[in-house]
């Protein structure tokens, strides 16, 4: 082989090298595709949901006694369910509780005062009366949990005092607290635990529980909160998220995620103003 060929051979295995190595960059692209604004604030605000356990969030409204004792127990330290901080203020969110549906149909919305006037509904509740029994269904927010994450029970009339509190003639009940404006059992909330901790102690409490998870709701048709389109954590989520919140990776989409990345509702701290009120229910008033 003259010296012209074996240039010739020895481009040629340049080339057909090069060619592998380019092939082999795209394929490693192509398998991590850069996140839009959307999908990344999807992923963000799926990660707050670490901090309020729906299989326990069930199992405490079904020993509550009414409405007014759940928020109670929903907000205390000692039962330690609510460990969720959408404002990331390193303090643990406090819950509302929102009474609404009629017949044998009731249901509790879960929301949290983000700022003042901006609320996010974290998650419902609803029971169906049937006879002597009936069902409890938690739903997680699609914003925070995703679509189709249910939480279902069973329940019996004999059994559980907030059923028989819960479908019983009274005024429907609102929580009386709002921002700023909280019980002295929570005072201005306390420090969170971190999601190792908070998913250790939910493992323990849930164990044997009879709570199921499912996709597919069991309750078919419940009556609409007052609260389902009280979404103002996206907003956070979308214009300022942490350098650690940038490199979450998700495959799951959401179509109710806000198409905008520049939008902003500002103001995620805390201060002592309050915009809710009370309608009815048990609670003697708010601090």
């Amino acid at each position: 082989m003259n010296t012209l060929s074996k240039i010739g051979v020895g481009l040629f295995a340049l080339f057909v090298a090069f060619s592998m190595v380019s092939q082999c960059g795209r394929k490693n692209s192509s398998a991590q595709p850069t996140l839009t604004p959307e999908k990344q604030a999807e992923v963000i605000l799926k990660e707050y949901s670490k901090g309020l356990d729906l299989d326990a969030v069930t199992v405490l409204a079904k020993k509550s006694k009414d409405a007014a004792d759940f928020e109670r127990l929903l907000n205390s330290k000692a039962e330690a369910v609510n460990n969720i901080d959408l404002n990331e203020d390193g303090k643990v969110d406090y819950i509302n509780v929102t009474e609404y549906g009629s017949g044998s149909r009731r249901g509790f919305s879960l929301t949290t005062e983000i700022s003042p006037g901006k609320v996010q509904e974290i998650a419902t509740i609803d029971f169906q009366k049937n006879g002597e029994s009936g069902v409890i269904q938690t739903t997680g927010n699609p914003s925070l949990y995703g679509p189709g994450s249910y939480h279902t029970s069973s329940f019996s009339m004999t059994d559980a005092l907030l059923m028989a509190w819960l479908f019983s003639n009274r005024p429907v009940y609102t929580s009386p607290y709002g921002y700023g404006n909280y019980p002295p059992s929570y005072g201005g909330g306390w420090n969170r635990q971190s999601d190792g901790s908070y998913s250790g102690s939910m493992t323990s409490r849930n164990s044997g529980s009879s709570v199921s998870k499912s996709s597919r709701p069991v309750i078919s048709d419940p009556p609409l909160s007052p609260n389902a389109e009280k979404t103002a954590a996206k907003a956070k989520a979308l214009s300022s998220p942490t350098i650690s919140q940038r490199s979450f990776g998700s495959s799951s989409s959401n179509p109710s995620t806000s198409s905008s990345s520049s939008r902003s509702f500002g103001g995620f701290g805390r201060s002592s103003s309050s915009s809710s009120s009370r309608s009815g229910g048990s609670f003697g008033g708010g601090k």
